[in-house]
């Protein structure tokens, strides 16, 4: 019988096992990386600014446009994390597209009891080159925001950003 020749590197480990090694060492380091590193992308730290973003609610009942009272704080309503103050708020009718069957046409129309309110908020934040941070709080055109203030609740669309003006 004829001994077979092992092929181990320094008696333990054969090339492959080496390989192996050496890739699971590679992807720990890229990990390392990205949740603790990079994340300023090198640059400096942001200036923080005062910013102010419109939130519009749709479909909101009359009797909730008469609380945001400028200067008032605003949470959000699911976690409750600091917005902002109210710096101004407006209303206009909410209108619906309804069918008239006396003209056989489609009008849009004002539904009573209802308005859409917009509320704008005003806050300290930072800029990077993909977000902008208000107290917190990413804000971006079309995002989804749940607001609260003393007195009324509604869930909105953020609608315009301003940097300080």
């Amino acid at each position: 019988m004829e001994k077979t020749k092992s092929r181990k590197i320094f008696g333990l480990f054969n090339g492959l096992d080496i390989l192996i090694i050496l890739v699971l060492l590679a992807a720990v380091a890229f990990g390392v990386y990205w949740v603790a590193g990079g994340k300023n992308g090198g640059g400096a730290a942001a200036e923080t600014k005062t910013y102010t973003y419109v939130v519009e609610g749709r479909q909101v009942l009359n009797e909730t446009a008469n609380f945001p009272e400028e200067g008032g704080k605003v949470f959000d309503s699911t976690s409750s994390a600091y917005l902002g103050t109210v710096k101004s708020c407006w209303t206009e009718p909410f209108r619906e597209v309804n069918f008239n069957r006396t003209t056989n046409k489609y009008e849009m129309l004002p539904v009573p009891g209802y308005c859409n309110i917009y509320v704008e908020i005003e806050g300290s934040g930072t800029e990077t080159d993909q977000d902008i941070t208000v107290e917190g709080n990413v804000v971006k055109v079309g995002k989804e925001q749940n607001v609260k203030g003393k007195g009324y609740a509604f869930k909105g669309y953020i609608v315009e950003v301003r940097d300080g003006e």
